[in-house]
């Protein structure tokens, strides 16, 4: 089941089940200890061990193996363990090389230029948001959790709830039967129906509105990014406070200049003007959800 938080030893499950007779233990190993500590909280190798389910002599070797290369670090303090510098060099070399990140990137800073208001680029991956960059907006810094890197659910956000649109609706269908819907604000869709509902309406008008939805302060604008043959490659945003964007549906002229630099960014990834996305004839129908 999709949920709002995993659990530590879900946290370490691989992000894909598929060929695992080719995985090599200790690297899976390895690797399940960096997503444990990628959400920033450090932990202690007992923590580690009875997360992962290992001894505790498994766990130090691995942890001094990946220290070795500097992409876990123990503070001598407190004897926890986080992330070291080397992630850090991965990140950056991830964004210098992402091809939607670097292609995007000058027109979502017109686009913040324009709009004066902060401006996301994300990407969906296993059914989740993750921000590949945030540009702040112009006015007064407000309050707005998104983080470059960060994960939320897709039901609950502009971002989400657009690329969910323009998805593969079987798998969205699937999805929908599956998420544990919790209800962030009042405005938090709670049921597959509504769920359902919205990206039908999405999907025919070709944006998606947040209407405080995970954070009650913060509405937003999305629109999808698409690629050669109309395939979904990601979702950009304009975002701001409820004061300046309520009633968001009225932001037209944010909304003309939101779907121009998502047109712009598509055809630079080899998207052809007038073709149809993929996935042309479909149906986010309840009762095929079940």
């Amino acid at each position: 089941m999709f949920m709002q938080s995993l659990t530590l030893s879900e946290k370490a499950t691989p992000m894909t089940q598929n060929n695992e007779r080719y995985q090599i233990r200790a690297v899976d190993r390895a690797l399940r200890v960096l997503t444990l500590l990628a959400d920033g909280e450090p932990r202690t190798l007992m923590e580690l061990s009875d997360a992962l389910e290992l001894s505790n002599s498994t766990t130090f070797r691995l942890l001094s193996t990946l220290a070795s290369y500097n992409f876990v670090q123990r503070d001598e303090a407190s004897g926890r363990y986080h992330l070291g510098l080397a992630t850090l060099e991965l990140a950056r070399s991830f964004q210098l090389s992402n091809p939607l990140q670097q292609i995007a990137l000058p027109l979502l800073r017109q686009l913040r230029d324009d709009t004066a208001e902060t401006v996301h680029l994300a990407v969906l991956d296993q059914m989740e948001v993750v921000y590949l960059e945030k540009l702040h907006g112009l006015h007064a810094v407000g309050l707005m959790s998104s983080q470059v890197g960060a994960r939320l659910l897709a039901y609950c956000t502009g971002l989400g709830k657009v690329m969910l649109a323009f998805s593969d609706p079987q798998a969205v269908r699937e999805y929908a039967s599956q998420v544990a819907y919790v209800r962030f604000t009042p405005t938090t869709l709670t049921s597959v129906e509504t769920l359902l509902g919205e990206l039908h309406a999405i999907r025919a008008q070709g944006y998606a509105f947040d209407r405080g939805e995970r954070e009650s302060e913060v509405h937003c604008i999305a629109a999808p990014i698409l690629g050669p043959n109309g395939r979904l490659e990601g979702a950009l945003s304009v975002s701001g406070p409820a004061s300046r964007m309520h009633p968001v549906e009225e932001q037209g002229e944010h909304i003309q200049k939101l779907l121009a630099t998502a047109r712009g960014i598509s055809n630079l990834l080899g998207h052809r003007a007038g073709q149809p996305p993929a996935y042309a004839d479909i149906s986010f129908n309840h009762s095929q959800a079940r």
